[in-house]
């Protein structure tokens, strides 16, 4: 067995399976309407990680004893994750994507909302094709939970009073729950039991918790070129990540009052963005974020324990590692 030392090792695993999810893109995005593949694929074939499609692939192969295919339902989740990320545009009036003009910026908020919900009759039309009621209810209840997410976080903008329990309740519903569903939806197709069905949806729900913490710590201090997006973004759009969250725990009456003025104010300056760096260093933001965030990735870790050894076991607890040290 060849061990995995890069994630470039895992992604040569998976290499057929992930170059048939790329080529079925385009055929499950056949349409008359020129406009809807032309503003997917500006997202889908913008250079993102696939490390949803990766999840599943592996999942499927870890657990199944017999010939299975997971193209369509690793598209179903790309195509998910697309959609979220072109209404996620909209309503955050983004600027950028992956290092690339936001597709709002180029083709409007209307087109992007309607190709956006065009991906999801998508992905629920390819879903009923498999003809697996438990994989259908996966989705369905992921979904929802992803509106709720997305609909917290709206809900929580520029709110001050946010506590970690509220920030939990966003990550899990905007970016957890779709690695939840990767794994689980990977575990239904290799004809996994239900224990071992709760086990990887588990795995996936405490990846993506961790995957969302670094990249709120990322925002705070990655280089805009690296993270493909402006520094800083988070704060200008008043959302209330975990670094900032323990730090207004933190700080003095005085600090506090400094922060709120920064996070309510229409334009956060350089300036303004540096002193809550300061202060979110002092107080220690970013180590209690990355500390939560390894506690998430021992969880993930330990869940695969019980499982039997191989190759593809193997390459998602190198992705467990990989996420806690990423740094785009």
């Amino acid at each position: 067995m060849t061990a995995i030392s890069t994630i470039n090792d895992v992604f040569s695993l998976i290499n057929t399976e992930l170059e048939d999810i790329e080529s079925a893109y385009a055929d499950y995005l056949k349409t008359n309407v020129s406009l809807i593949p032309k503003i997917s694929e500006h997202i889908i074939l913008s250079g993102g990680k696939r490390l949803r499609p990766a999840l599943l692939i592996l999942t499927m192969k870890m657990l199944s004893s017999r010939p299975c295919s997971g193209t369509a339902m690793a598209a179903v989740i790309e195509f998910i994750h697309t959609a979220t990320l072109l209404h996620d545009d909209v309503v955050d009036q983004a600027d950028m994507r992956r290092g690339l003009t936001a597709a709002n910026m180029i083709w409007g908020n209307e087109a992007s909302v309607l190709v956006g919900d065009f991906l999801f009759s998508t992905s629920f039309d390819l879903a009923v094709d498999q003809g697996n009621l438990k994989i259908l209810k996966a989705l369905s209840s992921a979904t929802k939970r992803l509106a709720e997410g997305e609909i917290l976080e709206l809900m929580k903008t520029a709110d001050t009073s946010t506590t970690e329990d509220d920030y939990l309740a966003v990550i899990e519903g905007k970016t957890a729950i779709l690695m939840a569903i990767a794994c689980e939806i990977g575990s239904l197709l290799a004809g996994a039991d239900d224990k071992k069905q709760a086990l990887m949806k588990d795995f996936g729900l405490n990846l993506g918790m961790a995957f969302q913490m670094i990249d709120d710590v990322l925002d705070y201090t990655s280089r805009e070129e690296d993270l493909g997006k402006a520094i800083g973004i988070d704060l200008e759009e008043g959302k209330l990540t975990l670094p900032l969250i323990y730090t207004l725990q933190k700080a003095s009456e005085e600090e506090r009052q400094q922060l709120q003025e920064i996070i309510l104010a229409d334009f956060v300056s350089p300036e303004n963005f540096a002193r809550v760096y300061q202060l979110i260093i002092k107080h220690g933001g970013i180590q209690f974020t990355m500390n939560r965030a390894h506690q998430h990735i021992e969880t993930a870790k330990k869940l695969l324990k019980p499982l039997e050894s191989s190759i593809f076991k193997e390459s998602l607890l190198f992705m467990a590692d990989y996420i806690l040290d990423r740094d785009r």
